[in-house]
Protein backbone atom coordinates (compact mmCIF):
# COMPACT_ATOMS: atom_id res chain seq x y z
CA UNK A 1 0.00 0.00 0.00
CA UNK A 2 1.11 3.38 -0.80
CA UNK A 3 1.51 6.47 1.13
CA UNK A 4 -1.31 8.12 -0.47
CA UNK A 5 -3.55 4.55 0.14
CA UNK A 6 -3.21 3.53 -3.30
CA UNK A 7 -2.55 -0.31 -3.35
CA UNK A 8 0.72 -1.31 -4.83
CA UNK A 9 0.94 -2.33 -8.13
CA UNK A 10 3.09 -5.66 -6.93
CA UNK A 11 0.16 -6.22 -4.59
CA UNK A 12 -2.58 -5.84 -7.82
CA UNK A 13 -0.90 -7.89 -10.67
CA UNK A 14 1.32 -10.96 -8.56
CA UNK A 15 -0.47 -12.54 -5.66
CA UNK A 16 1.96 -15.00 -3.88
CA UNK A 17 0.30 -17.94 -2.02
CA UNK A 18 1.90 -20.59 0.35
CA UNK A 19 0.12 -23.81 -0.52
CA UNK A 20 1.25 -27.47 0.73
CA UNK A 21 4.97 -25.86 0.85
CA UNK A 22 5.05 -24.45 -2.78
CA UNK A 23 5.12 -21.12 -3.79
CA UNK A 24 2.48 -20.30 -6.35
CA UNK A 25 2.46 -17.59 -8.67
CA UNK A 26 -1.42 -16.42 -9.59
CA UNK A 27 -0.87 -13.57 -11.70
CA UNK A 28 -3.21 -11.39 -13.62
CA UNK A 29 -0.52 -11.38 -16.68
CA UNK A 30 1.11 -14.83 -18.34
CA UNK A 31 4.52 -15.84 -16.06
CA UNK A 32 6.83 -18.97 -16.62
CA UNK A 33 5.72 -21.95 -15.73
CA UNK A 34 7.55 -23.59 -12.91
CA UNK A 35 6.53 -26.90 -10.18
CA UNK A 36 7.66 -26.94 -6.97
CA UNK A 37 9.07 -30.29 -5.79
CA UNK A 38 6.36 -31.42 -3.67
CA UNK A 39 4.24 -31.33 -6.83
CA UNK A 40 7.03 -33.19 -8.79
CA UNK A 41 6.94 -36.11 -6.07
CA UNK A 42 3.18 -36.00 -6.47
CA UNK A 43 3.44 -36.08 -10.38
CA UNK A 44 6.23 -39.07 -9.37
CA UNK A 45 3.62 -41.27 -7.36
CA UNK A 46 0.92 -40.55 -10.01
CA UNK A 47 3.14 -42.29 -13.09
CA UNK A 48 3.65 -45.48 -10.81
CA UNK A 49 0.12 -45.59 -10.04
CA UNK A 50 -0.79 -45.53 -13.61
CA UNK A 51 1.71 -48.06 -14.51
CA UNK A 52 0.96 -50.38 -12.05
CA UNK A 53 -3.07 -50.00 -12.93
CA UNK A 54 -2.04 -50.28 -16.60
CA UNK A 55 -0.07 -53.18 -15.94
CA UNK A 56 -2.30 -55.75 -13.95
CA UNK A 57 -5.48 -54.85 -16.71
CA UNK A 58 -3.11 -55.34 -19.72
CA UNK A 59 -3.32 -58.41 -18.46
CA UNK A 60 -6.70 -59.12 -17.97
CA UNK A 61 -8.14 -57.58 -21.18
CA UNK A 62 -6.49 -60.28 -22.81
CA UNK A 63 -9.04 -63.15 -21.46
CA UNK A 64 -11.95 -60.89 -20.12
CA UNK A 65 -13.86 -58.53 -22.06
CA UNK A 66 -12.52 -54.97 -22.23
CA UNK A 67 -15.97 -53.24 -21.21
CA UNK A 68 -16.30 -55.58 -18.42
CA UNK A 69 -12.88 -54.96 -17.23
CA UNK A 70 -13.29 -51.13 -17.62
CA UNK A 71 -16.44 -51.60 -14.90
CA UNK A 72 -14.16 -53.48 -12.69
CA UNK A 73 -11.60 -51.15 -12.50
CA UNK A 74 -14.03 -47.72 -12.20
CA UNK A 75 -15.88 -49.41 -9.62
CA UNK A 76 -12.88 -49.39 -7.50
CA UNK A 77 -12.62 -45.98 -7.63
CA UNK A 78 -16.13 -45.69 -6.66
CA UNK A 79 -15.68 -47.72 -3.71
CA UNK A 80 -12.23 -45.65 -2.54
CA UNK A 81 -13.69 -42.42 -3.36
CA UNK A 82 -16.81 -42.76 -0.99
CA UNK A 83 -15.21 -42.56 2.37
CA UNK A 84 -12.46 -40.93 0.90
CA UNK A 85 -14.36 -37.73 -0.13
CA UNK A 86 -16.14 -37.78 3.45
CA UNK A 87 -12.63 -37.02 5.37
CA UNK A 88 -11.56 -34.61 1.96
CA UNK A 89 -14.36 -32.27 3.01
CA UNK A 90 -13.66 -28.86 1.16
CA UNK A 91 -16.12 -26.26 -0.49
CA UNK A 92 -16.47 -27.42 -4.12
CA UNK A 93 -18.26 -24.85 -6.56
CA UNK A 94 -20.70 -25.64 -9.03
CA UNK A 95 -18.01 -25.32 -11.88
CA UNK A 96 -15.78 -27.77 -9.52
CA UNK A 97 -18.65 -30.63 -10.32
CA UNK A 98 -19.61 -29.27 -13.43
CA UNK A 99 -15.60 -30.24 -14.49
CA UNK A 100 -15.44 -33.66 -11.80
CA UNK A 101 -18.57 -34.95 -14.04
CA UNK A 102 -17.15 -33.72 -18.04
CA UNK A 103 -13.63 -35.18 -15.97
CA UNK A 104 -15.98 -38.61 -15.40
CA UNK A 105 -17.06 -38.63 -18.48
CA UNK A 106 -13.60 -38.32 -20.52
CA UNK A 107 -12.22 -41.10 -18.32
CA UNK A 108 -15.06 -43.68 -18.74
CA UNK A 109 -14.48 -42.92 -22.35
CA UNK A 110 -10.72 -42.56 -22.36
CA UNK A 111 -10.41 -46.28 -20.48
CA UNK A 112 -13.35 -48.32 -22.57
CA UNK A 113 -10.64 -46.74 -25.89
CA UNK A 114 -7.81 -47.68 -23.70
CA UNK A 115 -8.43 -51.05 -22.82
CA UNK A 116 -10.07 -52.04 -26.30
CA UNK A 117 -6.32 -51.04 -27.47
CA UNK A 118 -5.32 -53.61 -25.35
CA UNK A 119 -7.23 -56.73 -25.91
CA UNK A 120 -6.20 -55.95 -29.91
CA UNK A 121 -2.79 -55.17 -29.32
CA UNK A 122 -0.75 -55.02 -26.11
CA UNK A 123 1.07 -53.07 -23.89
CA UNK A 124 3.76 -52.53 -25.57
CA UNK A 125 2.40 -50.97 -28.34
CA UNK A 126 -0.42 -49.14 -27.12
CA UNK A 127 0.80 -47.60 -23.87
CA UNK A 128 3.47 -45.46 -25.73
CA UNK A 129 1.20 -43.93 -28.36
CA UNK A 130 -1.35 -43.12 -25.89
CA UNK A 131 1.08 -41.95 -23.60
CA UNK A 132 2.60 -39.38 -26.01
CA UNK A 133 -0.33 -37.95 -27.34
CA UNK A 134 -1.71 -37.81 -23.23
CA UNK A 135 1.32 -35.68 -22.37
CA UNK A 136 1.16 -33.38 -25.65
CA UNK A 137 -2.03 -32.18 -25.49
CA UNK A 138 -2.17 -30.38 -21.28
CA UNK A 139 0.91 -28.79 -22.96
CA UNK A 140 -0.58 -27.96 -26.23
CA UNK A 141 -3.31 -26.56 -23.99
CA UNK A 142 -1.33 -25.01 -21.31
CA UNK A 143 0.82 -22.75 -24.17
CA UNK A 144 -1.79 -21.87 -26.49
CA UNK A 145 -5.01 -21.37 -24.41
CA UNK A 146 -3.70 -20.70 -20.64
CA UNK A 147 -0.98 -18.08 -21.71
CA UNK A 148 2.03 -19.88 -19.88
CA UNK A 149 5.23 -19.25 -20.64
CA UNK A 150 7.75 -22.26 -19.38
CA UNK A 151 11.58 -21.49 -18.71
CA UNK A 152 14.41 -22.64 -21.18
CA UNK A 153 15.24 -25.54 -18.56
CA UNK A 154 11.54 -26.67 -18.45
CA UNK A 155 10.89 -26.19 -22.15
CA UNK A 156 13.66 -28.71 -22.51
CA UNK A 157 12.96 -30.91 -19.97
CA UNK A 158 9.37 -31.35 -21.51
CA UNK A 159 10.41 -31.91 -24.69
CA UNK A 160 12.95 -34.42 -23.75
CA UNK A 161 10.38 -36.50 -21.48
CA UNK A 162 8.01 -36.53 -24.66
CA UNK A 163 10.42 -38.13 -26.60
CA UNK A 164 11.65 -40.24 -23.77
CA UNK A 165 8.37 -41.73 -23.30
CA UNK A 166 8.22 -42.71 -26.77
CA UNK A 167 11.94 -44.26 -26.76
CA UNK A 168 11.59 -46.45 -23.35
CA UNK A 169 8.54 -47.85 -24.18
CA UNK A 170 8.33 -48.68 -27.69
CA UNK A 171 9.66 -52.55 -28.13
CA UNK A 172 10.20 -54.24 -31.01
CA UNK A 173 8.03 -57.21 -32.32
CA UNK A 174 5.19 -58.11 -34.85
CA UNK A 175 2.42 -55.71 -35.17
CA UNK A 176 -0.58 -57.07 -32.63
CA UNK A 177 -3.11 -55.60 -35.38
CA UNK A 178 -1.53 -53.61 -37.39
CA UNK A 179 -2.59 -49.48 -37.27
CA UNK A 180 -6.40 -50.04 -35.59
CA UNK A 181 -5.06 -50.35 -31.98
CA UNK A 182 -2.66 -48.01 -32.36
CA UNK A 183 -4.76 -45.70 -33.65
CA UNK A 184 -7.36 -46.30 -30.84
CA UNK A 185 -4.54 -45.98 -28.54
CA UNK A 186 -4.25 -42.83 -29.59
CA UNK A 187 -7.77 -41.50 -29.79
CA UNK A 188 -7.69 -42.79 -25.66
CA UNK A 189 -4.39 -40.15 -25.21
CA UNK A 190 -6.36 -37.24 -26.53
CA UNK A 191 -9.35 -38.20 -24.29
CA UNK A 192 -6.76 -38.59 -21.24
CA UNK A 193 -5.03 -35.30 -22.95
CA UNK A 194 -8.88 -33.78 -21.87
CA UNK A 195 -9.44 -35.38 -18.78
CA UNK A 196 -6.27 -34.11 -17.77
CA UNK A 197 -6.93 -30.49 -18.56
CA UNK A 198 -10.36 -30.95 -16.85
CA UNK A 199 -8.60 -32.24 -13.71
CA UNK A 200 -6.56 -28.99 -13.79
CA UNK A 201 -9.76 -26.53 -13.43
CA UNK A 202 -10.93 -28.35 -10.02
CA UNK A 203 -10.64 -26.20 -7.20
CA UNK A 204 -7.65 -26.16 -4.83
CA UNK A 205 -10.55 -25.93 -1.63
CA UNK A 206 -12.89 -28.18 -3.81
CA UNK A 207 -12.29 -31.54 -1.45
CA UNK A 208 -13.02 -35.00 -2.64
CA UNK A 209 -16.59 -34.59 -3.94
CA UNK A 210 -15.62 -33.56 -7.45
CA UNK A 211 -13.51 -36.46 -7.75
CA UNK A 212 -15.93 -38.46 -6.28
CA UNK A 213 -18.71 -37.76 -9.44
CA UNK A 214 -16.01 -38.38 -11.69
CA UNK A 215 -15.39 -41.72 -10.80
CA UNK A 216 -19.27 -42.63 -10.25
CA UNK A 217 -20.36 -40.59 -14.16
CA UNK A 218 -17.17 -42.84 -15.49
CA UNK A 219 -18.70 -46.03 -13.85
CA UNK A 220 -21.69 -45.48 -15.34
CA UNK A 221 -21.32 -44.62 -18.53
CA UNK A 222 -18.58 -47.99 -18.35
CA UNK A 223 -21.33 -50.11 -17.35
CA UNK A 224 -24.11 -48.66 -19.81
CA UNK A 225 -21.43 -49.73 -22.40
CA UNK A 226 -20.41 -53.42 -21.02
CA UNK A 227 -24.58 -53.88 -20.24
CA UNK A 228 -25.25 -52.37 -24.11
CA UNK A 229 -23.10 -54.80 -25.64
CA UNK A 230 -22.94 -58.34 -23.78
CA UNK A 231 -24.58 -60.10 -20.66
CA UNK A 232 -22.29 -59.06 -17.97
CA UNK A 233 -20.83 -55.61 -16.57
CA UNK A 234 -17.90 -57.19 -14.26
CA UNK A 235 -15.99 -60.21 -15.61
CA UNK A 236 -17.75 -63.73 -15.02
CA UNK A 237 -14.01 -65.16 -13.16
CA UNK A 238 -13.11 -64.11 -9.74
CA UNK A 239 -9.75 -63.61 -9.80
CA UNK A 240 -10.39 -61.25 -13.17
CA UNK A 241 -12.52 -59.52 -11.16
CA UNK A 242 -10.29 -58.90 -7.87
CA UNK A 243 -6.86 -58.05 -10.42
CA UNK A 244 -9.06 -55.64 -12.32
CA UNK A 245 -10.80 -53.95 -8.61
CA UNK A 246 -6.87 -53.83 -7.89
CA UNK A 247 -5.69 -51.75 -10.92
CA UNK A 248 -9.17 -49.30 -10.04
CA UNK A 249 -7.10 -48.74 -6.46
CA UNK A 250 -4.16 -47.68 -8.34
CA UNK A 251 -6.19 -45.85 -10.90
CA UNK A 252 -7.75 -43.42 -8.69
CA UNK A 253 -4.99 -43.44 -6.52
CA UNK A 254 -3.06 -41.46 -9.51
CA UNK A 255 -6.07 -39.00 -10.43
CA UNK A 256 -5.71 -38.08 -6.66
CA UNK A 257 -2.18 -37.52 -6.69
CA UNK A 258 -2.48 -36.09 -10.22
CA UNK A 259 -4.93 -33.48 -8.56
CA UNK A 260 -2.45 -32.81 -5.72
CA UNK A 261 0.65 -32.58 -7.76
CA UNK A 262 -1.47 -29.61 -10.17
CA UNK A 263 -1.79 -27.22 -6.55
CA UNK A 264 1.83 -26.49 -6.86
CA UNK A 265 2.47 -26.69 -10.41
CA UNK A 266 1.76 -26.08 -13.75
CA UNK A 267 -0.56 -28.45 -16.39
CA UNK A 268 2.37 -28.75 -18.84
CA UNK A 269 4.73 -30.18 -16.46
CA UNK A 270 2.84 -32.07 -14.30
CA UNK A 271 1.50 -33.72 -17.29
CA UNK A 272 4.32 -34.79 -18.78
CA UNK A 273 5.80 -35.98 -15.94
CA UNK A 274 2.41 -37.97 -14.75
CA UNK A 275 2.95 -38.94 -18.39
CA UNK A 276 5.95 -41.45 -17.90
CA UNK A 277 3.94 -44.24 -16.64
CA UNK A 278 4.89 -46.39 -19.89
CA UNK A 279 8.45 -46.26 -18.62
CA UNK A 280 7.55 -47.69 -15.29
CA UNK A 281 5.07 -50.71 -17.33
CA UNK A 282 8.66 -51.52 -18.88
CA UNK A 283 10.49 -51.68 -15.90
CA UNK A 284 7.45 -53.89 -14.45
CA UNK A 285 7.68 -55.96 -17.21
CA UNK A 286 11.30 -56.83 -17.28
CA UNK A 287 11.10 -57.17 -13.43
CA UNK A 288 8.11 -59.19 -12.74
CA UNK A 289 7.65 -61.08 -16.62
CA UNK A 290 11.26 -61.28 -17.24
CA UNK A 291 10.76 -59.64 -20.72
CA UNK A 292 14.23 -58.14 -22.27
CA UNK A 293 14.84 -54.52 -22.20
CA UNK A 294 16.56 -53.23 -25.16
CA UNK A 295 18.93 -50.10 -25.42
CA UNK A 296 17.10 -47.62 -26.36
CA UNK A 297 14.47 -48.34 -23.62
CA UNK A 298 17.25 -47.87 -21.17
CA UNK A 299 18.30 -44.85 -22.78
CA UNK A 300 14.64 -43.74 -22.81
CA UNK A 301 14.54 -44.62 -18.99
CA UNK A 302 17.43 -42.38 -18.45
CA UNK A 303 16.07 -39.24 -20.36
CA UNK A 304 13.14 -39.49 -18.18
CA UNK A 305 14.88 -39.44 -15.06
CA UNK A 306 16.70 -36.35 -16.58
CA UNK A 307 13.46 -35.24 -17.85
CA UNK A 308 11.70 -35.12 -14.45
CA UNK A 309 15.69 -33.60 -12.74
CA UNK A 310 14.85 -30.65 -15.62
CA UNK A 311 11.32 -29.79 -14.50
CA UNK A 312 12.01 -30.00 -11.07
CA UNK A 313 14.98 -27.28 -11.22
CA UNK A 314 13.17 -24.89 -13.94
Amino acid sequence: MLRDGTPDVDVVFVNLVVHDGCLAHRSSVPVNAYCCPVSVIYAVLSTFSIALSDFFASGITKRQRANEVTSAVLFAGVVVMAPTAVFWTGNPTTADLVHGALAGAANGVGLLLLFVAYSRGSLRSAAPTAAVVMSGVPVLWDIFVSGTSPSTITSIGLTLGVVAIALSSYERGEPDNGSAGLFIAGLAGVVFGILLILLSYIGDDAGGSPLLLQRVVAFFIAISVARATGPRIFPSDRSAFITSFGAGIFGIAAVVLFVLALKGGSLAVVSVVGSQYAAVAVLLGVAIRGQRMWWWQALGLGGSSLAVALIAIG
